[in-house]
């Protein structure tokens, strides 16, 4: 049985638990619903995890992919559509795998 860290404010949606077990076979999902500052403040539960599948800020997702090693880092890939004048609805389509973080800067010219 995969175990699988999920943190994220929201609870993993039926599409997304389905393309996890259709990848990595039974799950067990343990979700981290709180604010932290660093991903360090989780180290245990990183530790503890096969993949670790994360809903964060890009700097945040730099420290989780970093103390994962190996581990596998994934977030969800959604498209926002527009199910009415005023509402919207996510739909997740894939997961994707972290792989590097890199910020690049340049001076700003007009």
């Amino acid at each position: 049985m995969a175990k699988v860290l999920w943190f994220s404010r929201h609870e993993m949606t039926s599409a997304q638990l389905g393309a996890l077990e259709k990848k990595l076979g039974s799950v067990e999902l343990t979700q981290v619903n709180k604010t932290v500052q660093h991903a360090s403040e989780l180290a245990e539960e990183i530790a503890a995890a096969d993949v670790v599948a994360i809903v964060a800020p890009i700097g945040l997702q730099a420290e989780f992919l970093r103390l994962a090693g190996e581990k596998p880092v994934i977030v969800a890939l959604s498209e926002r559509r527009q199910i009415d004048p005023d509402n919207f609805e996510f739909v997740f389509l894939k997961w994707e795998r972290l792989e590097k973080i890199e910020v690049v800067k340049s001076d700003f010219a007009v």
